[in-house]
């Protein structure tokens, strides 16, 4: 008996000394991370891996561009600007940038198929034609003129059932002011020719916004922004903010513009891109006549017919809403980085722009 437990013991000590201690044993092996796979461009709606504009070309990309003739990049006029916004931030989107400010692009790219957020995202993950159409795209969305987005504006106003009430008047045969948009009376002399009064009528009738957005003369009433969808009323925002003044493109507080000459909300200025917010925060030094030397900010406001350069200005004129504007602005851009410089302007966070090498592409905007 002693024999058989003295066997089991040298067994059992024989298979525990084959066992590794615990201080012994080798460590796990650590898994690397996979690498982000972008999707498929092809499966990507409005994303192309080439560039948009016909003059730049892959084998010459460090050709210097002249930016008076961009007929290359006509064709991206015809989008409005959110349309415009979601194709620059979609070539951020195909690499996984999920950061997106404003609610809106967040809750457009999470509803894509394609897309996936990347923990791991850097601004190198783009191609050198991902970055140049980023700079094309908003070229264009800061291109327009003040005159081609007031007449976008006023298209979704009247939308809305906004009214100008400024058809012309033309008198008739009885000395009766008659409202209109075409003449019914005689519009020739004695002589055939066309009467002064009637070319100053339809002259009239052209400027008139009821006559070209209605047809017919209206009564003066304000819009009415719940006959406009959601995406209608972020196009609003945009524009309006486009145009030099404050609005919010989140569609679901029902706010579509506000005077600056009020206090605004954190709460609003947070939905903003650090380019929206540089932009705006100048708006308030525009309105009151501040010159600038930024190139990106000059170009902006000279689309502005309300922007009267003065070389006296001072920080003087600025009212005591101005100045708490603009400190509420510094607070918000503080909290994300800080403001953007003109060679980081066209990124939608500057962080991403330090991650280049070479940021030098993104000048001379």
């Amino acid at each position: 008996m002693r024999a058989l437990v003295l066997a089991t013991l040298l067994v059992s000590g024989s298979t525990l000394a084959k066992e590794p201690s615990a201080k012994n044993a080798p460590a796990p092996t650590k898994q690397l991370p996979r690498p982000f796979v972008p999707a498929a461009a092809k499966d990507i709606p409005g994303y192309k891996e080439n560039v948009l504009c016909e003059k730049y070309t892959e084998d010459d990309p460090d050709t210097e561009e002249d930016e008076s003739d961009d007929s290359g990049c006509d064709w991206l006029r015809q989008y409005s600007l959110s349309e415009l916004a979601i194709r620059r931030n979609t070539i951020f989107a195909r690499y996984g940038w999920s950061g997106f400010r404003k609610t809106w692009l967040r809750e457009h790219f999470q509803k894509q198929p394609w897309f996936k957020p990347n923990p791991n995202f850097s601004y190198k993950l783009l191609s050198r034609a991902d970055r140049e159409n980023v700079r094309l795209i908003a070229q264009q969305e800061m291109g327009f003129t003040h005159q081609q987005l007031e007449k976008m504006q006023d298209e979704l106003l009247a939308k809305a059932g906004k009214a100008w009430g400024d058809a012309p008047t033309y008198e008739d045969d009885e000395g009766n002011d008659i409202p209109a948009c075409s003449h019914k009376g005689d519009t020739t002399d004695e002589n055939g020719q066309p009467l002064a009064s009637v070319v100053e009528f339809q002259r009239e009738v052209r400027d008139s916004k009821d006559c070209q957005y209605h047809g017919y003369p209206q009564e003066p009433s304000a819009p009415d922004f719940d006959r406009l969808s959601a995406e209608e009323r972020i196009e609003l925002g945009l524009l309006s903010r486009a145009m030099g003044s404050f609005a919010s493109d989140d569609a679901s507080r029902g706010t579509i513009e506000k005077s600056l000459d009020e206090v605004l909300s954190l709460t609003d200025l947070r939905e903003l891109s650090l380019r929206d917010l540089r932009l705006l925060r100048n708006t308030l030094y525009a309105r009151r006549g501040r010159p600038f030397k930024s190139p990106v900010l000059r170009k902006h406001f000279a689309h502005m017919p309300w922007y009267k350069e003065d070389p006296t200005y001072t920080d003087k004129r600025l009212t005591k809403n101005d100045l708490r504007n603009v400190k509420l602005i510094q607070e918000v851009e503080k909290e994300l980085g800080g403001s953007l410089r003109d060679e980081d302007f066209l990124i939608s966070d500057p962080s991403l722009r330090r991650e280049d090498p070479d940021p030098g592409y993104l000048s001379g905007v």
